[in-house]
């Protein structure tokens, strides 16, 4: 007599925030921390990075690997060809035997898998001086801004995000060169989990900047949806952004990866900054702001 059996979705997370890897089915002989169903026919399993990695080149000389991206990018080079292969959200794959392959994944990537059949083929190979430095290089997501724009293409995505206008003794503004548009920019990002909009915004310029500001005010909220950010790892986000006014605790600013370099800019230099139209507009928020008498610098 049949039956069914389940593995909730409870067990899944709890058990990939202590791996990247789970296995749902399979002929498996190292201990896990769910009940997975025995078979030798075959494994399916789930991959979840919260941080990027690379993993080593290897090879499957019987199995074939079938992948399909939940969520995330990531991307293989063949390390044979040389030629890289790059899949986002909503693309499936499959690996043949046979092929050595490296792979990058980005972080918040995760990827459904599964592979015929269930044996422990794997076999670790050596690589060369491209594939090495190819691994060794984060992936760098591509960033392009939509303003009113026909040609824009649909929104997939709405995350809440929170940005600061820190301002310094001086009264300048800080504006960080992003990495993945070329142009220059407020601190800020996304809400996580456990946050609200003001610890967002807290935690982002302290990540970005390495240093600590004062929220003093809001300078507006942004939810146009004719504002659109299409990302290279396939996600397209409508913009929802907070913009707050904040002083400057300390300068030791310190860039993370994001970021290619800083400035502090007076409000009367800041038009000439190269930046997106949607920043753009949000900085004449900031102007229009302190000189409506919101302006303290103490």
């Amino acid at each position: 007599m049949g039956k069914i059996i389940k593995i909730s979705n409870s067990d899944i997370i709890n058990a990939l925030q202590n791996t990247t890897r789970q296995y749902f089915v399979g002929n498996l002989f190292k201990p896990q921390q769910i009940s997975f169903y025995k078979d030798e026919r075959l494994e399916i399993g789930m991959s979840s990075y919260s941080d990027y990695m690379s993993e080593p080149a290897h090879v499957h000389n019987l199995a074939t690997e079938y992948h399909y991206v939940i969520n995330g990018w990531t991307d293989y080079m063949d390390v044979e060809t040389e030629i890289v292969y790059e899949f986002q959200k909503g693309d499936f794959y499959v690996i043949e035997p046979g092929t050595i392959y490296a792979q990058r994944v980005k972080a918040g990537t995760c990827i459904l898998f599964i592979k015929v059949p269930s044996i422990n083929d794997k076999q670790y190979v050596d690589i060369n001086e491209v594939v090495s430095k190819w691994q060794k290089e984060k992936m760098h997501t591509i960033r392009t801004d939509y303003y009113y724009d026909e040609n824009a293409p649909k929104p997939n995505s709405i995350k809440p995000a929170a940005a600061v206008a820190i301002f310094n003794y001086k009264k300048e503004i800080l504006l960080l060169h992003r990495r993945d548009n070329g142009k220059w920019t407020m601190p800020g990002g996304t809400l996580e989990y456990g946050e609200n909009l003001i610890g967002c915004a807290l935690r982002e310029v302290k990540e970005e900047c390495g240093i600590n500001v004062e929220i003093k005010g809001i300078v507006g909220t942004y939810t146009d949806p004719n504002v659109i950010v299409e990302y290279s790892d396939g996600e397209v986000r409508q913009e929802f952004t907070v913009v707050y006014y904040g002083l400057a605790l300390d300068y030791n600013v310190f860039l993370d990866e994001e970021s290619s370099a800083y400035k502090w800019v007076s409000l009367d230099s800041i038009h000439n900054i190269p930046m997106a139209d949607s920043q753009r507009r949000r900085v004449n928020d900031v102007v229009n702001y302190l000189n409506g008498g919101n302006c303290i610098f103490e």
